[in-house]
């Protein structure tokens, strides 16, 4: 089953509201938007430029005068079949316009928006070559009946001669009659003219959404889930590829001459299309390299029936400094689209030009739209035609781009570090972030990886500057600018200022400031003086070593602040918020690579992946969503794992309980471990061993398990009761059937005790005392039922849903799922010295237990010490260096093993348990491990 996750499945909306920038302005006036927050105004300046529509800036003051007039003089907007004369005006204006511009003659159709005019362009293309294509048809029809009449009326003879040439060159033979000839030829030709066009466009570029522009998208994510594997359409990357790609697409029809009597070939090209930016907009505002111009000037020249589509719907009208960025690079433009500036900011309005000797005349009607030619949109873009060139736009936009550009190359020179490269040109600018996926910072580096850093810089920049800008839809690392061209060029410096200041929060690696605005909260710096302390990510690991994976989530608020000190500075609260807030966008992520050495001299490489939702917030998953967020962050770390070239994955706290156990991956690869059966047997260990160093007596002893319903609790209680006297079996509420099996596994692991003659405590002997007639001559399964009523009669198996039965407990294991602690100091005996081993993560006891129970040792079960790896430390385990989690201690011990199998997958097993013991022994892990959860507590007590 495929789970999606992440950006794939948020909608545009959620994705900006994710990074703070989905806003309410409620003004906009020039290169100002007013935006009322928390009960104030305040003034925005917009670099977004409604994506370039802007580039007279907001509501223009005579634009929307121009429109007040109109809607005021009752004009009628919407009489299509009438005459348009303020259309008409404008396809005027506009083609003595572009006259000036190139010197060529263009046919003006109005559009609406700028992915129609691109459609109309491929569409008036495709049809030219149809045109071509029928208008070869009707040649070759028209030839052969000349051909007839000719031979008719003796103007040509046959000969042997033509025959065998023509067998020749149509490569089929016979042909001894005319007929033969008259098939061979049409079915040459038929083939010929049955081929595909094709339309080319460049890698990176931005035509549109709709399905036939779509096509000429580049961008990935928008196009592949309605156009994959398009055979009839290209992306140009190497200009010398493409120049051979060309000649393979060039076919031929036969044609018979008359003098003297031949077959000849007619050319057939069936590149229909090239459409190019001149500057790719969304693309991540890249200017067309000169080996790419060049590209399109050999097409031009070389390929004449070519139609090259000049797409200037970003660019053009003189955002660049120039009203035509492809006639400043001398760039072909067969076909010119227009639109965003050409409706002033304010109507939705687009055309194509089209050069007068390639126009179809009855493609205005093959190509109609209900919107177009009205009256409204034609007069503000006929004002806006009138204000570019009475104010000089292009020139103003070339002094400001020259303004910007100056600034930011210097901001790129004083930070090379956060700036790849600073582009564009006018005010069309782009500035690319560098790569920060090593940064030390993990939340950055995961933004980063996620693509959505730039979004959060654009988000910080929005509330703590109030300086608007997007990052480009299909290059994310580059934050766009596209001011009008009235821009203030005294803004510019506090525009720099505002990135100079969020690039030395990214340099001092404070993630707080630079996110806090999602929360709505005020932090004060940290000094960028300070150094935090980031655990080490990588470290050195030679190729060729074994890999294994291991899934973590977060353990609390400490556990994410040793992962990223930068959340220091928020609270509990601030934490959970902000968590919530950047989990869509975020996916799980490479927290750290270690080496693991083994005492035989063995080595492999861990793996640890992280997902960054703690306990409480997985509960409440589960609780109102049916763990659909968590189980899809497990399966996608899981994903990136087997991505990661990892041969075994294990899994740590709730990570496996989402997944049953790992169930979910039961047909899959790479192999799978619970982690459950190291932790059990980590426990035992430790608790057999300090139980006597405690004072207390095992055999005698009651021990209480709680969450005895669980995988876990289930197999340390059929393990523990063979040592003491009672068991005390503690489940919540609704878990009686679970708790059946957990009584079904300890009466059997105690009938094969008996068995096997083995000794332990008090319970063991009992049942000895029982079975031992009995064995051989009844039926195993019958023994073992009628033990269970035995030992619950008596009392010595005791299933409770009280907490406070734990009171009667010498020792307590808990390993419940609870997302806080469970245990207070009344569930514990006062007088007499108690073991607490607490497996679970996060911990279900409180450290601060033992002051207010002095007669309490509480040991961290479920910990493993690496005696040959001293200096070992994960991200975010909260552990002494040279210890893990036993859960993650199971994965690296698999690996040592090289055993690349499922293993503690589903319902855990005593033999499970003794496997990994064994193991353990011979790769130098250490299990007995008397670690107390905090040892100044402990000493105070």
């Amino acid at each position: 089953m495929q789970i999606r996750i992440g950006q794939e499945i948020l909608s545009r909306e959620a994705l900006l509201d994710s990074a703070g920038l989905l806003v309410e302005f409620s003004k906009a006036k020039g290169d100002m938007l007013t935006w009322q927050k928390d009960e104030q105004q305040h003034d925005v300046i917009d670099l977004v430029g409604g994506f370039g529509s802007t580039l007279l800036g907001h509501n223009h003051p005579e634009l929307v005068q121009t429109m007040q007039q109109l809607l005021s003089a009752d004009r009628p907007m919407w009489v299509q079949g009438a005459q348009r004369p303020m259309a008409q005006q404008l396809r005027t204006v506009l083609a003595d316009k572009l006259y000036s511009e190139t010197q060529k003659q263009y046919q003006i159709v109005l559009l609406n928006t700028g992915t129609e005019a691109v459609e109309a362009a491929l569409k008036h293309a495709q049809y030219e070559y149809y045109q071509r294509i029928n208008d070869a048809q009707k040649s070759c029809a028209q030839n052969w009946r000349e051909f007839q009449v000719r031979l008719a009326t003796n103007h040509v003879e046959l000969s042997d001669d033509f025959f065998c040439e023509c067998e020749r060159l149509l490569e089929q033979e016979p042909i001894e009659t005319l007929d033969e000839l008259k098939s061979a030829i049409e079915f040459r030709n038929q083939h010929a003219f049955n081929l595909p066009s094709k339309v080319a466009a460049f890698k990176g570029a931005f035509h549109g959404k709709t399905r036939g522009s779509l096509a000429t998208t580049y961008n990935r994510d928008a196009r592949l889930p309605f156009i994959a594997n398009n055979p009839d359409a290209t992306f140009i990357d190497d200009a010398d590829e493409f120049t051979t790609k060309i000649d393979t697409w060039q076919s031929h029809y036969w044609y018979i001459e008359f003098s003297p009597l031949r077959l000849v070939k007619k050319p057939i090209n069936q590149l229909a299309a090239v459409i190019y930016e001149p500057i790719q907009g969304e693309g991540g505002v890249v200017p067309l390299s000169a080996s790419h111009n060049a590209l399109l000037r050999h097409i031009k020249a070389q390929y004449p029936s070519t139609a090259i589509i000049a797409d200037e719907i970003q660019c053009g009208l003189g955002r660049t400094g120039a009203f035509l960025e492809s006639v400043a690079n001398d760039t072909p433009n067969d076909y010119i689209t227009l639109a965003k500036s050409l409706g002033g900011g304010l109507c939705k309005i687009s055309a194509l030009a089209v050069e007068k000797s390639r126009y179809h005349n009855e493609f205005s009607m093959l190509h109609s739209t209900t919107f177009s030619d009205d009256d409204l949109s034609s007069a503000v873009a006929l004002k806006t035609l009138a204000l570019l060139e009475r104010d000089d736009i292009k020139l103003k936009t070339m002094q400001l781009g020259e303004h910007f550009l100056s600034a930011f190359n210097q901001l790129a020179q004083d930070y090379p570090d956060m700036i790849t490269q600073v582009r564009g040109k006018g005010c069309m600018l782009g500035i690319e972030l560098a790569s920060f996926a090593d940064h030390p910072s993990a939340t950055i580096s995961n933004l980063d990886c996620e693509n959505v850093l730039s979004m959060a810089i654009a988000g910080y920049l929005l509330h703590k500057h109030h300086i608007r800008v997007l990052p480009s839809l299909g290059k994310r690392k580059v934050l766009r600018m596209q001011p009008s061209g009235y821009f203030d060029s005294a803004q510019i410096i506090k525009v720099v200022d505002a990135f100079r200041q969020a690039f030395d929060l990214i340099r001092s690696h404070q993630v707080a400031p630079l996110l806090s605005h999602l929360i709505h909260s005020e932090l004060a710096l940290t000094p960028f003086s300070k150094i935090m302390n980031h655990p080490q990510r990588d470290e050195p690991i030679a190729t060729g070593v074994d890999k294994v994976a291991f899934i973590s989530h977060l353990i609390d608020q400490d556990s994410l602040n040793e992962i990223d000190p930068g959340w220091e500075v928020f609270d509990e609260y601030e934490q959970e918020e902000l968590n919530q807030h950047i989990l869509p966008v975020t996916l799980p992520s490479i927290l750290a690579r270690r080496l693991v050495t083994s005492s035989t001299g063995k080595q492999i490489e861990l793996v640890l992946f992280g997902i960054q939702m703690d306990a409480e917030s997985i509960e409440a998953d589960r609780r109102f969503n049916q763990a659909k967020i968590i189980r899809s962050q497990v399966h996608e770390a899981y994903r990136l794992a087997r991505e990661e070239g990892c041969k075994l994955v294990g899994f740590g706290g709730y990570t496996s309980i989402v997944t049953n156990n790992c169930c979910d991956f039961t047909f899959n690869t790479p192999a799978a471990t619970s982690g459950n059966a190291l932790t059990v047997a980590a426990s035992i260990n430790t608790i057999l061993s300090s139980a006597e160093r405690h004072g207390i007596e095992l055999s005698k002893a009651t021990i209480a398990v709680c969450g005895a319903a669980g995988n876990i609790g289930q197999v340390h209680s059929a393990v523990l009761a063979k040592y003491c006297q009672s068991l005390l079996l503690i489940t919540r509420a609704g878990s009686t059937s679970n708790m059946n099996k957990t009584l079904d596994i300890i009466c059997e692991n105690l009938y094969q005790a008996v068995d096997q003659q083995q000794t332990g405590g008090q319970l063991l002997k009992v049942c000895r005392d029982w079975l031992a007639p009995r064995l051989g001559s009844e039926e195993p399964h019958v023994l073992i039922r009628e033990l269970k009523s035995i030992l619950l009669a008596r009392q010595l198996l005791v299933v409770s849903e009280q907490f406070e039965t734990c009171k009667t407990a010498d020792v307590i294991v808990s390993n419940t799922s609870s997302p806080t602690t469970v245990f207070t100091h009344n569930y514990i005996a006062q007088h007499k010295p108690v073991l607490i081993s607490d497996v679970a993560v996060p911990k279900d006891v409180p450290e601060d237990i033992v002051l207010t129970r002095p007669n309490v040792k509480l040991i961290r079960g479920g910990v493993v010490n690496l005696s040959h790896n001293p200096n070992f430390t994960l991200p975010g385990m909260l552990l002494p260096s040279g210890q893990v989690y036993a859960c993650c201690g199971e994965t690296m011990l698999l690996g040592l093993a090289g055993t690349f199998s499922h293993f503690s997958m589903g319902a855990l097993t005593c033999s499970q348990v003794e496997q990994v013991q064994a193991l353990a022994a011979i790769h130098g892990f250490e299990l007995d491990q008397e670690k107390p959860q905090n040892d100044v507590l402990q000493a105070a007590s």
